[in-house]
């Protein structure tokens, strides 16, 4: 489906160099599928933090027991975790084009003037930094290093006890790319991204000095959509590997410390991934789950009901996987077998981020009239 909405929005394009993936327009879905019904999913608590349109995508964050949600209209919120109730809110002033970003106990939004602001956890402005480019992803901060991309594929080092920038890392694009969220993951003192033309870079925190760069997957085809093969998607990082997958390509998994490549399978995605113990969860090109074992690649199960559906990347509950998708579900997955025995809808309007963790019971999921749900399973 998303292959088809690409090659009809390129038809309008021109020039551009970027192929939207249309976030949050309805399409026709397929029904729903029929299932067995195993619980019913628990909706804990709902709060209102406000809506998007266009390519904005919002993400709720969580850090320990507080919850950061903004909107587009600037509005940045923070609520307790427990029954949802509201601490305080801020006017940012700004138009916000992207999540909540937290770490080293910072609050960052990025605005649609390409403007950085960091709050304190009681919400007081701490500083800002203007960037002069369009940023849609989700900022990160840790070990005093402000982490923001911008939707041209530089990513900046910022100071973030000031502002200042410490360094700045610059990724040459192709000449057709898909407008992505897609941000940053950091550990290990190693910034990780994925970039147009199937590329991962490994950068060094402090300096932004590239440690490594390697082939998710190649581009392939005659024509420039056909060789669009982009991480379009978070990397996942555990404590040996480092993995990635590419739209119109493969999922790759390198040694973390050299980049050097240790298996790869042919999987195409745009929403990615998450790992747990022994398998990856990985919602493909044509919204099918697959589980993964995380050691080899080898495939577990599939789950073929909810294709069509524009499902997010999967998150992990309990014994449970967890989606939402375009139409507003979020569907509950057994982690064994795949079998779909839950669902639930929340406010008719499409869930675009995916599921973020918020203890070991609860997960969130925003949506695009800016609902925000507090769920679990029994």
């Amino acid at each position: 489906m998303r292959t088809v909405l690409f090659v009809l929005l390129l038809a309008s394009l021109s020039a551009c160099s970027t192929v939207s993936n249309l976030f949050g327009k309805k399409s026709e879905a397929p029904p729903l599928p029929k299932i067995n019904e195993a619980f019913k999913p628990l909706v804990l608590w709902r709060a209102d933090v406000g809506g998007s349109s266009g390519d904005s995508v919002f993400v709720p964050a969580v850090d320990r027991n507080a919850i950061f949600a903004a909107s587009q209209e600037g509005i940045l919120s923070r609520f307790e975790s427990l029954k949802g109730r509201r601490v305080w809110k801020v006017d940012t002033l700004h138009r916000l084009s992207a999540g909540v970003g937290v770490g080293d106990n910072l609050v960052i939004v990025c605005a649609e003037t390409g403007e950085v602001m960091a709050f304190d956890e009681a919400g007081k402005p701490l500083w800002k930094f203007q960037i002069a480019g369009e940023l849609l992803s989700v900022p990160r901060a840790a070990d005093g290093v402000a982490v923001v991309r911008t939707a041209d594929g530089r990513i900046f080092g910022l100071d973030d006890r000031s502002g200042k920038q410490l360094w700045i890392y610059q990724y040459t694009t192709p000449a057709l790319s898909i407008r992505s969220y897609a941000g940053v993951e950091i550990a290990q003192d190693t910034v990780f991204a994925g970039f147009a033309g199937g590329k991962l870079v490994s950068l060094d925190l402090k300096t932004g000095s590239v440690n490594w760069e390697s082939s998710v997957s190649q581009p392939h085809g005659t024509t420039e959509l056909e060789r669009i093969a982009d991480v379009s998607s978070l990397p996942i990082v555990d404590e040996l590997q480092v993995c990635a997958a590419a739209f119109q390509g493969r999922l790759s998994c390198f040694d973390i410390g050299k980049g050097e490549l240790i298996w790869s399978k042919n999987i195409s995605s745009f929403s990615g991934m998450i790992v747990d113990q022994r398998n990856f969860f990985v919602a493909d090109d044509q919204d099918d789950v697959l589980s993964l074992d995380s050691g080899s690649g080898a495939t577990a199960w599939k789950q073929t009901g909810l294709a069509g559906r524009q499902i997010t990347r999967p998150y992990v509950q309990g014994s449970y996987v967890v989606v939402g998708d375009g139409q507003g579900y979020v569907h509950f997955l057994r982690r064994s077998d795949g079998e779909i025995v839950a669902r639930t809808k929340t406010d008719d309007s499409p869930i675009l981020s995916h599921p973020v963790y918020l203890n070991s019971d609860m997960f969130l999921v925003q949506t695009r009239k800016g609902k925000l749900y507090a769920m679990a399973a029994p």
